[in-house]
């Protein structure tokens, strides 16, 4: 079907204000349509409920909450204040989350139905999430929602599954812009989002240009398992895995708390974020990755502990990982900070900030904390030195 024959189709759809169900002929239309552009055939007919703004915003808060749970929005606060993207008191995370949620259209896996935001352009969002209906009536999209809330896998999967709904309704998908000047956790936000819908985007692409739209249902029926994979083609064809990392249990006196994720995309973002430059060589060769918190009773310690595919890709992490403690943690004083004697490979004290890098071959982890004996004995212990 033409993008001109799709957008006809489209604007002949009018839409009834309030808040409703469509009836079964409207809905009907834009079901073929979206057919049509995903070629999946229907299964059964998709319910479309147009909702005022005020309740299209709590049922936002409420998905939310349940794909990335509060336990795992307070830990990752955690691990982003510690990377400098964070400041000021607790429920910054969810705030900023909330603040930044503009999305005009839903869809709900566990009750099947699409959900569209009351106002302008809602036949357009419909379409887009009829298209979610019929990945989930062939492929179950509720896999996704089962995957750690904000972990990298759950990251690549959603950018699987909206990079195939954004390839076969873009001539309506409106062209999103990233805001600059904005603070630090915004942008941090913002560059993962933009990755699941212009990275997700360009992988389905690639996929369709590789092998047709049976290539790109491949990748809903399954999910391609990091970032990394949606970054580069080949490693998702070759279905390569992020390297396991086996965290102590307890290490310099603290003990694990909780641990999560971070893949090739939390490397570039944090990077980006900070200005370093160079952040997709930084980020090529990313093998697998960690980010932990370690509790003791002066305070918690946070790891990053990332293993890459050859030395020379460490190393390259290290030069960049260098530059970003310089301009997270001490860009008002010229130069690059001045290191410290430690245990580990490299060591910082920048106020009442301590950091400490280490490197094994492959193998790097990256601690923050408030002692510098115990950031650099941490880092050690995680490379099991």
């Amino acid at each position: 079907m033409t993008r001109r024959l799709l957008a006809v189709l489209i604007a002949a759809l009018v839409a009834v204000p309030g808040a409703y169900a469509l009836d079964r002929k409207q809905a009907q239309a834009l079901l073929h349509v979206a057919a049509k552009a995903s070629g999946l055939k229907v299964r059964t007919q998709v319910r479309i409920v147009i909702e005022r703004p005020a309740s299209f915003a709590s049922r936002r808060v409420r998905m939310l909450d349940r794909a990335y749970p509060r336990a795992a929005q307070d830990y990752d606060e955690t691990v982003y204040r510690a990377l400098g993207l964070v400041s000021g008191g607790t429920g910054v995370l969810r705030k900023t989350l909330i603040e930044m949620e503009n999305s005009s259209g839903l869809y709900d896996p566990a009750v099947r139905t699409a959900f569209v935001r009351r106002g302008a352009g809602e036949n357009a969002t419909a379409l887009h999430e009829i298209v979610h209906a019929l990945q989930d009536q062939h492929f179950d999209l509720r896999r996704a929602f089962k995957l750690a809330g904000g972990s990298d896998a759950m990251v690549a999967a959603t950018a699987a599954i909206e990079g195939h709904a954004a390839l076969v309704t873009d001539v309506l998908v409106p062209r999103r812009t990233q805001a600059h000047g904005v603070p630090k956790l915004v942008r941090f936000l913002q560059l993962q989002r933009g990755f699941v819908y212009d990275v997700g985007l360009r992988f389905a692409a690639d996929l369709r240009n590789l092998g047709g739209n049976a290539a790109v249902l491949g990748s809903l029926r399954r999910f391609p398992e990091t970032t990394e994979q949606v970054f580069h083609l080949d490693k998702y064809l070759e279905r390569e895995r992020a390297v396991p990392i086996v965290l102590p249990v307890d290490a310099a006196g603290t003990t694990l708390w909780k641990a999560s994720t971070f893949g090739e995309l939390d490397v570039r973002a944090l990077l980006a974020v900070f200005g370093v430059p160079r952040l997709d060589h930084a980020g090529n060769g990313w093998g697998g990755g960690r980010t932990a918190v370690y509790r003791h009773a002066a305070g918690d310690s946070v790891a990053v502990a990332l293993n890459w595919d050859t030395e020379r890709d460490a190393l390259e992490w290290l030069e960049a990982a260098i530059i970003y403690v310089n301009e997270a943690f001490d860009a008002p004083t010229p130069g690059l900070p001045t290191p410290v004697a430690c245990a580990a490979t490299i060591c910082w004290q920048l106020g009442d900030r301590t950091i400490a890098f280490a490197r094994d071959g492959e193998r790097t982890a990256l601690t923050f904390g408030n002692d510098l004996g115990r950031v650099a004995v941490l880092a050690l212990a995680i490379l099991g030195r």
